[in-house]
Order: structure tokens, then C-alpha cells, then sequence
């Protein structure tokens, strides 16, 4: 308990005595000068985003948002008995082979839902285009956006509560460090370091009330 109180009164005194010229702090100056140093900077301290791992496919193509989006067209039509379970299985094969001509040399990824159609009729004939069956483009794209926000808004939610976790972390190493506080720029008083980001957390856990 001395050793918190002979802390408090360096802390105290040092802010007293402190040049009253102290300058507001440069915001210009930031951490790092390019894009580049940026990232390599966020990646030391865990916070970038590797898009590759992000459930949901968030970052998915289009073609790859609409190829699901007839598989899924192609299971309702079959079990509504909108088509043949025959026919169902003829085109369930065209909707494949769209996704497998994709990853081959030369091969195609149309984001426009006639032209994935058109790969699909080339390969197993006309009764493909049954697949359009109770539905428009226009329900497609729609579904694709709002499957995209769907996948973005869970990812940043996550990342967001990562952020907020590990600020409590470090909030709860730090209740007994002193720095100082600051008043536009300025310092002021000596306060626990662990208040200075419990500040930050509350404002992240508004933001993550309004994201749910």
C-alpha cells in the first residue's frame, strides 16, 4: 500500500511540475508513414483480418454467391416437385459442372445469372434454364447482398468482441499503472491505466449493442 501511495505522489507531483508549454499532441503524427508499415504494424499486435478465414463466405465471388444459390434453387424445386427427381439430378450436374469448368484452364466465373444458366444449357440442353423456376434475377442478387452483409456484419461482431476481450485483458493487468491523463492535449492527473481503456471498451460495447 506505501509503494501505491509513493507512486501516486511521483505521479501528482511530476503533473504539477510539468512544462505548462506542453503542446496539444500532433494527430498527424501517426505510427506509421505507408500503407505497407501500417499493416505490418496491425499484423504484430493481432489486429488485421485475414480474409481467407472468415466464416460465411463473406468474401466470396458472385459466381461462386449465385452457384450456391442454385444448388440450393435446384433441392427446393425437386422436393416441391416443380421438376422430376430425374430432371432434378440432370440439372443438379449442370449446376456442378459450372463450379467445376470454373477451376479449370480457361474456364469461366460470369457473375450474371443468364450467363451461368447459358454454361449450364451448353453442357446438359434446354431444360437447365428450369432451374429459373418461381424466381428472377433480380431475387438473386438480392439474396447474394444481403447472404455478403449477412457474413460481413458476424465477422466484424467477432472481431469486435476479440477487441473488446482483449482490452479487458489488459485493463485487468494494469488497474495499479499510473499515467497520465490528458485534457485536449495537455496532461492533467494521474489516473489508472486500466480506466483510460475501460473507456474505449464501453464505447466498443455500445457498438456492439447496436450491431446486434
Amino acid at each position: 500500500m506505501r509503494t501505491r501511495k509513493t507512486l501516486l505522489h511521483l505521479a501528482i507531483v511530476y503533473t504539477l511540475f510539468a512544462s505548462s508549454s506542453v503542446l496539444a499532441a500532433n494527430t498527424a503524427e501517426l505510427p506509421c508513414s505507408t500503407t505497407a508499415e501500417c499493416a505490418e504494424q496491425a499484423r504484430k499486435i493481432g489486429a488485421t483480418v485475414d480474409k481467407s478465414t472468415l466464416k460465411g463466405g463473406a468474401y466470396e465471388s458472385q459466381f461462386s454467391w449465385l452457384n450456391r444459390i442454385n444448388k440450393a434453387s435446384i433441392v427446393m424445386l425437386t422436393e416441391e416437385g416443380i421438376v422430376s427427381a430425374p430432371q432434378g439430378r440432370r440439372i443438379a450436374g449442370g449446376v456442378q459442372h459450372v463450379i467445376d469448368q470454373a477451376a479449370q484452364p480457361g474456364g469461366k466465373s460470369p457473375s450474371d445469372v443468364l450467363q451461368i444458366e447459358q454454361i449450364m444449357i451448353d453442357k446438359i440442353g434446354p431444360e437447365a434454364s428450369l432451374i429459373h423456376s418461381g424466381r428472377s434475377r433480380q431475387d438473386m442478387y438480392a439474396t447474394y447482398r444481403l447472404a455478403v452483409l449477412r457474413a460481413q456484419v458476424m465477422d466484424y461482431s467477432d472481431a469486435l468482441n476479440a477487441s473488446r476481450a482483449r482490452l479487458l485483458k489488459i485493463a485487468g493487468d494494469n488497474v495499479d499503472t499510473l499515467v497520465p491523463a490528458y485534457t485536449n492535449g495537455v496532461q492533467a492527473m494521474p489516473i489508472s491505466y486500466a480506466h483510460y481503456l475501460l473507456a474505449f471498451e464501453a464505447a466498443f460495447e455500445r457498438d456492439a449493442q447496436r450491431v446486434h
